[in-house]
């Protein structure tokens, strides 16, 4: 839980970082290229501003008096400048390889600005033997123009100001990131921890503790109130179960005794007949046959209640070893029958499941097929497995069911139309079911393949 919060909040900050990132480091290149052009701008109106009273005066003499503006300039910045006269010939510079007095009148920027228009931008250098960024601006006295100032970059020293900054940008998203993976690791253990120890004491509670309780004292004030819903609800169903179980267990008791008896006299009148009046021995056997259903019926209500309100922990069995030694005890019954039993199974399938629980609902499962399946025909016990579940099916080639009758199959004392005469009580699918859930799995009934009658039984429970 602990881990998948930090990654969850280290992602979102990440995702946050790289949505407005890439815009954003796009956007300050863009910016940063035109406060460098704008710097440059401003620095050679600067300049222009020195050189206008110096080439009034001189008439574009070569000045020393602008010679440390320029290397000024050179100096703190990096950046080339020169200044020309009206005609465009070099007065000032502090490149050394330009020559004072070299003609400049036919760089496209120069000339531009000697006719009173600054001109910036980009272009080829022969000279430097790469993209150059420029600013011309003219030395203006009203409207007369005295001569030029150019200022002048290699592009790929703009280029690397630009980039820079954005290695600038991207260090602060780094350390924003590390920043987020310090302050996630306390802010998830903070929830994390309530949210685990709320986990757990749910995982008991599915087990049948219903005793369990959450810390509804800490953590945040949601997860609190969730703790005391918890609670609420952990005790309503604590009582309500303890309720059903207390009252089934009660009336399954109170009535074994009287049937019992009442079996015992049926048992004592029949004995006492004999062979006198057949027809009264008769009624008395099916009213023993029925005081046998009606026992065995409380027996199995017993151990559903048993069941409903234990809990027992798992062990792991060998589902395939079960079912063979099931197979073995059904088998000369089935031949009774006319019913072949087969079996397709793996070496081993180790799975979880409550002491004998596993065998029950085999027997339940095998007897149900038998009752339905015809002569001649066949049921057929299927053990598969995966990574993570262990699922035996029984399949009959009965008549199936409907789709009500599916849904129906696990209620209790429900029987189907092709059983109401035989003998049972209609618990058996009930117990099934709780046998399954109470050893962490499932049980269902499904439909063969399209066009196959019969049902496949199913039990699936957690591999080992």
């Amino acid at each position: 839980m602990r881990k998948r919060l930090v990654g969850a909040l280290v992602g979102i900050t990440a995702v946050i970082l790289l949505v407005f990132g890439i815009p954003l480091t796009s956007f300050v290149a863009k910016v940063e290229r035109e406060r460098l052009i704008t710097a440059m701008e401003r620095d050679a109106f600067i300049l222009a501003g020195h050189a206008k009273e110096t080439l009034n005066t001189t008439s574009g003499s070569v000045l020393p008096s602008l010679q440390p503006y320029l290397y000024e300039e050179s100096a703190s910045k990096g950046t080339r400048a020169l200044v020309t006269n009206s005609i465009g010939l070099v007065v000032a510079s502090n490149d050394p390889t330009l020559a004072v007095g070299g003609d400049f009148s036919n760089r496209p920027e120069v000339a531009t600005a000697l006719t009173g228009v600054p001109a910036v931008g980009e272009r080829s250098s022969r000279t430097l033997g790469q993209p150059l960024v420029f600013v011309a601006v003219p030395v203006l006295l009203g409207d007369q123009v005295l001569g030029v100032v150019r200022l002048s970059n290699p592009k790929s020293l703009i280029d690397k100001a630009v980039r820079d900054r954005i290695f600038g940008i991207t260090i602060a998203g780094l350390f924003t990131i590390i920043a987020a993976v310090v302050l996630a690791i306390p802010f998830a253990l903070g929830i994390a921890r309530p949210i685990t120890r709320l986990t757990r004491r749910t995982e008991r509670l599915s087990e049948g503790d219903f005793s369990v309780r959450a810390d509804d004292s800490t953590g945040p004030p949601e997860l609190r109130e969730l703790s005391r819903s918890f609670n609420v609800m952990a005790g309503r169903l604590g009582l309500m179960v303890e309720n059903q179980r207390h009252f089934a267990g009660a009336v399954s008791h109170q009535l074994r005794t009287p049937l019992t008896a009442l079996r015992l006299r049926l048992e004592q009148a029949q004995d006492a007949l004999g062979e006198s009046a057949p027809d009264v021995a008769n009624a008395i056997e099916a009213s023993r046959a029925e005081t046998d259903r009606l026992q065995e019926m409380v027996e199995q209500l017993l151990a559903l209640a048993r069941i409903e309100g234990g809990t027992a922990a798992t062990s792991t069995v060998d589902a395939v070893e079960i079912v063979r030694s099931r197979i073995d005890i059904w088998e000369p019954l089935a031949n009774e029958r006319g019913v072949t039993l087969t079996v397709r199974a793996p070496l081993h399938a180790m799975c979880a499941s409550m002491d004998g629980a596993l065998e029950q609902i085999v027997d339940n499962y095998i007897d149900n097929a038998l009752g339905v399946a015809p002569e001649n025909s066949t049921i057929e016990v299927v053990v598969s497995r995966d990574s993570a579940h262990v699922v035996v099916d029984v399949i009959d080639q009965g008549p199936g069911l409907s789709e009500e009758q599916f849904s129906l199959a696990f209620e209790r004392f429900w029987r189907g139309k092709h059983t109401e005469n035989a003998p049972g009580t209609g618990l058996g699918l009930a117990i099934v079911r709780q046998l399954a859930v109470a050893s962490g799995g499932t049980a269902e009934l499904l439909p063969r393949r399209e066009g196959q009658s019969g049902v496949m039984a199913r039990v699936t429970l957690s591999g080992r």
